[in-house]
């Protein structure tokens, strides 16, 4: 594993970067994005952002978010100038989707992959690997890197660096929220980061699509006999007559987490492709990263997502089958 400051080096040293995300791309995944280039760009340095999706509408309000590229295409032109890639908040190289082709290209020609990431179920599959499950987000890291090289914090990095660290632990709800988190926020805040602007956009409005899809969602909700286990689900059927796109499904498995005594809460979308989309969390001990592993996915001990082929009710089967059996197996 590499060390941080291995990677400042690289991007002292370096001129221009390309920087990418993973497939449906969270708040910590876009704001570390945007964050990192506007800070290389203050330091007198080229940037070019992608993602193989779209960014969702409630982080349209970051500063500079319409740099960022959807897909390859726009990569072809001027890619071998790249001093390297750098990779945020991307566990494996799957997650890379149709910009993982790109890059393997770019690595091909010689210029090397980095990759910062802070989740337990990470590989290192870069030529430079940062991963610290530790860190609440990959937020914190970017942070850290930024007063490692000394390069300035302005109120557009904090309000991105702010959206990182408030999404990922659940508006600092989670037990990865720390002690150190709230430091680092403070200063996010004293660098000009508004607290109650971004708490709004982020948190308290929301596309009329996304109450549809949880009327919807909520039409299927079960209990598992045990009452530990909790599940929604979306037939590709539905979401298509509701015209729904990934991010108006955001956050929906969080409804089953809250019921009284659930422990794990499970939401299952149907996507077009013959998969389908599991998203796990948990409460108080099951480690849902583990769960998820179990059906290729991976991600944090409290929150986690596998994409499984097959069909939707086999699955959800053998998904609520091994949830009961890790509540079982790991209860105190």
């Amino acid at each position: 594993m590499s060390s941080l400051s291995r990677v400042a080096e690289e991007l002292k040293r370096g001129g221009r970067f390309l920087i990418v995300g993973h497939v449906m791309p969270d708040g910590d995944c876009i704001g570390s994005m945007l964050a990192l280039s506007l800070a290389c760009e203050r330091a007198g340095k080229e940037t070019v952002l992608a993602l193989p999706g779209p960014v969702p509408s409630i982080y349209s309000f970051l500063p500079a978010v319409d740099r960022i590229c959807v897909g390859p295409a726009l990569l072809q032109r001027g890619a071998g100038a790249f001093s390297a890639v750098v990779i945020l908040d991307t566990s494996v190289p799957e997650r890379l989707g149709n910009l993982e082709p790109v890059i393997n290209e770019l690595r091909a020609s010689g210029i090397p992959a980095i990759l910062i990431d802070h989740h337990v179920s990470a590989a290192a599959y870069a030529d430079l690997n940062f991963i610290d499950p530790g860190a609440a987000a990959v937020g914190e890291i970017i942070f850290d890197l930024l007063k490692l090289l000394g390069w300035q914090i302005d109120k557009m990095i904090a309000t991105c660096l702010y959206v990182t660290v408030a999404t990922d632990t659940g508006g600092f709800r989670y037990e990865t929220t720390t002690a150190a988190t709230h430091r680092r926020v403070a200063e996010f805040i004293e660098a000009g980061a508004n607290v109650r602007e971004i708490s709004l956009r982020v948190f308290e409005e929301k596309p009329f699509k996304n109450m549809e899809a949880l009327r919807a969602a909520l039409n299927t909700l079960e209990l598992s006999p045990c009452g530990r286990v909790a599940w929604m689900s979306l037939t590709r059927e539905v979401a298509a007559g509701l015209q729904l796109a990934d991010e108006h499904t955001d956050g929906i498995v969080s409804y089953g987490r809250m019921i009284e005594g659930v422990e794990v809460a499970l939401f299952f979308r149907e996507m077009d492709d013959g998969r389908v989309k599991v998203s796990f969390r948990s409460k108080n001990f099951v480690n849902a990263s583990r769960l998820a592993a179990q059906f290729g996915g991976g991600g944090h001990p409290r929150a986690a997502g596998a994409v499984v082929q097959g069909e939707l009710e086999r699955i959800k089967a053998a998904v609520i089958e091994a949830a009961v059996a890790a509540v079982r197996e790991e209860g105190q």
